[in-house]
């Protein structure tokens, strides 16, 4: 259709005398071979200067954060995993020291003598059996001076780790069996997607919470590995999670809301006597109505100029941010359109900056002013009774 002041170039006319020019298109005399598929699918801070972004083509790559609004983040490194395989995982481990998924036999522990990320190396591969899957998820704290890491596997295991707390020396010490007999998702899939640390106590133990596409959330003790509850976030759900977050004891639960009954963002409460994990609100973030189904594909925490708030990046392409009122209801502040294309994005979320990551990588200054700990894990977001 002819637009107001387009104006018509006649050799550009003349294509329509080529044959298979105009209607249909006429085959290129070549084959293809097939195509690399660069989205994002992790993000995650590695300081408070810089974050790295994992792609299914197997690559990740450091970039400087920016400070301008006018000029996007750089690249400081570029990276491919000794697999070539897609980097499912990023984690924050210890200072200058973060993990990567591989493989679904080992994962590789990075590590930057400088701090500037320009001179990254592999310090140690852990190896595990196939059968576990590769790596979807962790988070790592210590307790008294010993680092502990804890992985989420494809095939619905936890697997806990242990090492020095510069993030060297780690060892398996046992796996957690987290599968489901009767997951919400059709397939059978038991990926977990989502392993955050949220309480400690003493020098005694960890309490982690996890997230599997088979619907289910567990509380889970560190070192021992005793799973202290089980709750399907969802008994009516026909997808399973795609992304958790925790802050304190508030989680938030991402998912695929399925017909306009349905949601995709979940606020829990989870209960540090008997460690029930007790819904509080749900809401279904979404533009269009009409469509049959909308994945949140990543949701996190973080802080802006008010106080505690969250992000959530859903498959419109759209950005989303609110809060909770009284530890009750969610709020949805607005959403704003973040991507190139409908798709969602990784989110990396630190006390005073978001990143979001689709094809584009888009920074934004959420806490100007912050005060932060160089020495601390940048992606954790703490209540104030929880910061020392």
């Amino acid at each position: 259709m002819k637009q107001k002041n387009e104006v018509f170039i006649p050799v550009l006319e003349s294509l329509k005398q080529i044959p298979g020019a105009a209607g249909e298109q006429a085959a290129l005399p070549i084959s293809r071979l097939g195509t690399t598929y660069t989205m994002a699918q992790e993000a995650c801070w590695v300081d408070y200067d810089h974050f790295a972004v994992g792609r299914w083509d197997g690559s990740f790559s450091i970039f400087n954060k920016t400070t301008s609004a006018t000029q996007g983040a750089v690249i400081s490194t570029a990276v491919t995993t000794p697999s070539f395989q897609g980097v499912q995982m990023i984690e924050w481990i210890a200072i200058n020291t973060f993990i990567t998924s591989n493989d679904d036999q080992s994962m590789i522990v990075w590590h930057s003598p400088s701090g500037t990320f320009t001179d990254l190396r592999q310090i140690q591969k852990l190896q595990f059996n196939a059968a576990y899957g590769v790596a979807n998820s962790a988070t790592a704290t210590s307790l008294g001076s010993t680092l502990y890491l804890v992985t989420g596997h494809e095939a619905g295991y936890l697997l806990l780790w242990k090492g020095n707390m510069d993030g060297t020396g780690l060892v398996l010490m046992q796996d957690v069996d987290l599968r489901s007999s009767n997951p919400v998702n059709p397939w059978g899939l038991q990926n977990i997607r989502g392993v955050e640390w949220f309480l400690s106590t003493g020098s005694s133990y960890i309490y982690v919470a996890t997230g599997s596409e088979n619907g289910e959330v567990c509380i889970v003790r560190i070192p021992d590995g005793t799973v202290l509850s089980r709750t399907v976030f969802n008994p009516k759900a026909q997808r399973g999670i795609n992304s958790i977050s925790v802050a304190g004891q508030n989680l938030l639960v991402g998912n695929c809301s399925v017909g306009t009954a349905d949601k995709n963002l979940w606020y829990y409460w989870i209960d540090g006597n008997d460690w029930s994990v007790n819904l509080r609100d749900s809401v279904n973030l979404i533009v269009d109505s009409s469509r049959p189904q909308v994945f949140n594909f990543n949701v996190t925490w973080g802080w802006y100029t008010q106080g505690l708030c969250f992000f959530s990046a859903t498959e419109e392409g759209v950005l989303w941010m609110g809060t909770i009122e009284n530890n009750q209801k969610l709020t949805i502040f607005g959403e704003q359109s973040a991507a190139v294309a409908d798709l969602g994005a990784a989110l990396a979320a630190s006390i005073s900056n978001l990143v979001y990551v689709a094809y584009n990588v888009s920074a934004f200054d959420t806490y100007p002013g912050a005060v932060i700990d160089k020495n601390a894990n940048p992606n954790r977001i703490l209540l104030p009774d929880q910061q020392g």
